[in-house]
């Protein structure tokens, strides 16, 4: 019987609050965790130590750094990361944020025959250090740039594969000189994000009749989502034509107050639902919607968007990065310039005509539906694990396999401490508006 490859997934991201980085997690856990190919292993920084089991995977709780007023947690403590890479024994580890982590791995995995792959899940350079200092002094935004570029040049070109979820950025980091880039776009969950959820219920709580078109922005309230220039440009297609446009906010943020004031403004056509607890509640939101916003210009992929896609909406989107990639390749919906309130409302515009929010939208789910596979994503990442582990699994030392005391109160043996922990229970054309996508 072939040796299964032992992998470990490693990420300071993660985290119970994240995005698009938590979500690629918990459908990669449920999709290996019954592959018998596999050992897999997935390190969370937490407040604690503790093993769990999902499936055949196990989950390392390490205790972590608290990133106060981030969500996040930042594993910094090389001694304990060592031990556990000697235990296990990987054959792979993935790393999936950038900074210290990198390099904390490679010193903790030293002597031992891992291959090391990086994920791009942020676009850092531009996203947290260029674009935030630009703002303030453009001369400091360039130069923190720059430097970041060269921390990432350094950091990715040491990693033996390199995993990027957009072209887009798999060119930019070969331009860099980064090799071994790997393209394998992320997944929607096809079966969740779909037309058929569409509400006339949910429609009719916001007042729209059945050829109203609805926009939504489905995002965390801050300006690295361009919110500001959102609000600007729906004040101006207000001043444009006398056509209703209504407008759904959902999410929080520290920019809330932007959203508030504008309901108080127009409070028939403007509705702020709050944080949406759960995907299925997202999920009716976005197939109840004919438009969604989606103006980040540093994402390197779009989660979101592609799930806005799979539920049938039409996209005014970046024309930066994977967004911008999105509509030039499936041609549903308008890329925009970042912060350009004009082109965004000249885009609305265009999208409320008769039929054409519809049109674009069903070519955005007919995109979504051939390229948004969670299992292509996988077959992706194991094909690029295989590939950078160089060698032959069975010549490797085999390690100890941690044992499970039965169902429903399930025990794992953790390490030399000999502490044990509950199982784990299971939870268009690029560019400005008039370079039409269709």
């Amino acid at each position: 019987m072939q040796t299964p490859l032992r992998v470990i997934d490693i990420n300071n991201f993660f985290s119970s609050t994240g995005g698009g980085v938590r979500r690629y997690h918990l459908e990669k856990l449920q999709a290996l965790s019954e592959d018998p190919s596999l050992e897999y292993h997935v390190v969370v920084p937490s407040d604690r130590e503790e093993v769990e089991r999902y499936g055949r995977a196990t989950i390392h709780h390490l205790p972590a750094a608290n990133a106060l007023g981030t969500g996040y947690r930042y594993l910094i403590n090389p001694v304990r990361l060592r031990k556990l890479f000697l235990r296990l024994q990987p054959d792979v580890i993935e790393v999936g944020s950038p900074y210290v982590l990198p390099d904390l791995v490679r010193w903790s995995a030293r002597g031992l025959n891992a291959s090391v792959v990086g994920f791009w899940h942020a676009h850092y350079p531009v996203a947290y250090a260029g674009r935030p200092l630009s703002k303030r002094a453009p001369a400091l935004g360039k130069a923190a740039e720059r430097l970041a570029w060269w921390w990432a040049e350094r950091t990715y070109g040491r990693f033996d594969s390199t995993l990027v979820a957009a072209n887009c950025v798999r060119e930019a980091l070969q331009e860099r000189g980064v090799k071994e880039v790997t393209y394998t776009p992320l997944g929607v969950d096809l079966q969740l994000f779909t037309p058929t959820r569409r509400s006339a219920t949910l429609r009719e709580s916001w007042g729209a009749k059945s050829d109203d078109v609805v926009m939504a922005f489905p995002h965390r309230l801050c300006e690295e989502k361009n919110l500001s220039a959102f609000v600007d440009a729906y004040e101006r297609l207000r001043s444009m034509t006398s056509q209703r446009a209504i407008l759904v906010f959902a999410g929080r943020g520290p920019e809330v107050e932007l959203v508030n004031d504008l309901v108080e403004r127009y409070p028939e056509d403007v509705h702020y639902l709050g944080y949406l607890p759960g995907r299925e509640a997202m999920a009716e939101l976005l197939a109840s919607v004919d438009i969604v916003a989606a103006l980040s210009p540093t994402e390197t992929f779009g989660l979101s968007a592609a799930e806005a896609m799979a539920a049938g909406n039409a996209l005014v989107g970046s024309e930066d990065l994977s967004i911008g990639e999105m509509l030039t390749d499936s041609r549903a919906g308008f890329t925009v310039r970042d912060g350009d309130s004009e082109a965004i409302a000249e885009a609305w515009m265009e999208l409320l005509r008769p039929g054409r929010a519809r049109l674009l939208g069903a070519r955005a789910h007919t995109f979504a539906q051939r390229n948004f596979s969670w299992d292509r994503t996988f077959e992706r990442i194991l094909t690029a694990y295989s590939a950078a582990a160089g060698r032959s699994r069975d010549q490797r030392t085999k390690a100890p396999r941690v044992g499970s005391w039965g169902a429903g109160i399930a025990r794992i043996l953790a390490d030399d401490s000999r502490k044990s922990a509950p199982e784990l229970r299971r939870t268009g054309q690029r560019g400005g508006f008039g370079r039409r996508s269709a």
